[in-house]
């Protein structure tokens, strides 16, 4: 019997041991390319994501689905999708990066990442070809994602976190000289 309990706690402790924590609850990500499309889309710990198709370029070429502007959707992870970003996610840890990666230009994509794990939360702002590579690859994985996924339609509403901060700040206007002197 010693041993037996002996054995069942030693498993225990090993299973323990090798189970990755999650570094995230929710991630909102929050996409806006200048010609092509602007969409939210949330990530939890299960295979179901949803998808907030805000505008869509002229451009946009998806062979899969052409989503409606202005509608929610609903997509189901498969199994390897969800491991392969799940996995990325976890392995990046999204704490550790600064709060904007900033490049002083207006074209160009811009991306937002809001991720909350148990009361923290944090926004990475990024318009940027200077970001850390993990963020890029972070953001380009969701995007291959959401481009993949079948979506469906879904009345839901969803409030993202980050979908009213992707476009940057723009800068103030310069100062006006007195012509009166």
């Amino acid at each position: 019997m010693k041993h037996l309990s002996i054995t069942i706690l030693t498993s225990f402790f090993l299973m323990s041991c090798t189970q990755k924590e999650n570094t995230f609850d929710i991630i909102d990500f929050t996409f806006e390319g200048t010609f092509t499309e602007i969409y939210s889309i949330r990530l939890t710990q299960s295979d179901t994501v949803y998808i907030h198709q805000r505008w869509i370029g002229g451009h946009y070429n998806n062979s899969l689905f052409t989503p409606k502007e202005k509608t929610n959707y609903y997509g189901v992870l498969n199994k390897q999708e969800r491991l392969k970003l799940f996995g990325y996610i976890n392995k990046v840890n999204l704490f550790n990066y600064q709060p904007e990666y900033i490049e002083d230009y207006l074209d160009g994509s811009s991306y937002v990442i809001s991720i909350t794990k148990d009361s923290k939360n944090k926004i990475i702002f990024v318009h940027s070809h200077e970001a850390p590579k993990e963020i890029d690859s972070i953001a380009t994985l969701i995007n291959n994602v959401k481009h993949n996924l079948k979506l469906y339609e879904t009345k839901k509403q969803i409030e993202f976190s980050a979908s009213g901060l992707v476009s940057p700040i723009p800068p103030p206007p310069p100062p006006i000289k007195n012509i009166n002197k």
